[in-house]
């Protein structure tokens, strides 16, 4: 454990930590970890309530969760990293770089979104539905199900002018199939003072796992400061 966080680290170099998405654990990025661990130190975590990390008590948010990567990189000792975040992750990351500014080189956001609206009507009306019917089941697995989604229904909350103030270097990451809308990829990407957009083609979603080669290469490149 890395204060309330589990950790996995591999690889050597400057430490990358990857957050992972709404559900998932940090294997999501398991096929990219063999192209990046040779040039990084990779520092995987779990987000509070997936895999090895407790849910804790108090409410589930991405700010929340936010914070709870900054006390894991405390408690590694780990004063300034680069960041890559995927879906939920994302999410974190940009809530991340705004609570705790100093601790980020290098962002990286896949799939990420400001708030709930940036995702495509289709999505999140499915998810909006889901989230109700879930809400109405008394089963414990029903109740995380339906903290879980509301994570999406109901966060995030970050306004596009406050990401003025991070004025590090990013790069926005999304499939041109996301469930993110385009121009709300772009919203992100615009709002960032130092921000690229990249788009990878013919691809959905889950670019960690469909799309491994393409994404790592991205990151790669824009971490070596191409």
């Amino acid at each position: 454990m890395a204060g309330p966080l589990w950790a996995e680290q591999t690889g050597h170099g400057r430490a990358l930590v990857l957050l992972h998405g709404n559900g998932e654990t940090h294997h999501v990025f398991d096929r990219m970890v063999p192209i990046l661990a040779p040039h990084h130190r990779l520092v995987a975590l779990d987000s509070r309530g997936g895999g090895g990390s407790p849910r804790g008590d108090g409410p589930l948010t991405i700010a929340r969760m936010a914070d709870d990567v900054d006390d894991a990189l405390a408690a590694l000792a780990l004063a300034s990293v680069d960041l890559l975040g995927f879906s939920d992750g994302g999410n974190i990351a940009l809530e991340l770089a705004l609570r705790h500014t100093g601790r980020i080189g290098r962002l990286v956001v896949v799939g990420a979104n400001l708030f709930p609206d940036g995702l495509r009507a289709s999505s999140l009306a499915s998810t909006r539905l889901l989230h109700r019917a879930v809400r109405l089941a008394a089963h414990p697995r029903a109740q995380a199900l339906a903290e879980r989604l509301a994570l999406m229904t109901e966060d995030p909350h970050i306004e596009p002018s406050d990401l003025v103030r991070v004025d590090i270097p990013a790069l926005v990451v999304v499939g041109r199939r996301d469930v993110v809308r385009p121009r709300h990829s772009r919203l992100i990407a615009t709002s960032l003072p130092n921000a690229r957009l990249a788009t990878v083609e013919r691809a959905g979603h889950m670019l960690p796992i469909t799309h491994p080669k393409p994404l790592a290469r991205l990151v790669e490149h824009f971490l070596d400061g191409q």
